[in-house]
């Protein structure tokens, strides 16, 4: 009697723990490789002419980095988008919660080709024309009056 009432009672504790796991992806990268030749492919990329938007609150955020890979992952199903271009993210914390907002344009790829010689001059930008992009992360305490 009292192995079937602790039997029971692991039965409903585990239950109760279960957590949801919610994965998923946003980005994707060519084949490139060791033994792998292609022809280039190029597409034209359309990018929509305001910006989007999405707020998400989260609890219990184990790393900022998968909740924001996260809302733009959504942001993107929910608009059949490919890409976002220059997201921005905001974050706020209060009591345990997480309000996360992202904003960006919404891209999408049209034309997919086999590359051709007149694409050749969009190719030929020298490494030393691009300049590298600085990220910058900031943190903001607000006080609660």
């Amino acid at each position: 009697m009292k192995s079937k009432f602790l039997l029971i009672c692991a039965f409903t504790l585990t239950l109760l723990s279960c957590k949801t796991v919610k994965t998923g992806t946003s980005k994707s990268i060519d084949i490139s490789g060791v033994g792998v030749i292609h022809k280039p492919v190029i597409a034209d990329l359309e990018i929509a002419k305001e910006k989007s938007t999405k707020t998400m609150v989260i609890r219990n955020v184990e790393s900022l980095n998968n909740a924001k890979n996260e809302i733009i992952r959504e942001l993107l199903i929910e608009n059949n988008a490919d890409l976002l271009v220059e997201p921005k993210f905001d974050a706020k914390t209060k009591n345990g919660k997480t309000e996360l907002t992202v904003t960006g344009w919404l891209a999408y790829y049209k034309n997919f080709r086999t590359i051709e010689e007149k694409d050749l001059k969009l190719i030929e930008i020298r490494p030393a024309v691009i300049r590298q992009v600085e990220t910058n992360q900031s943190s903001l305490l607000e006080k609660i009056k």
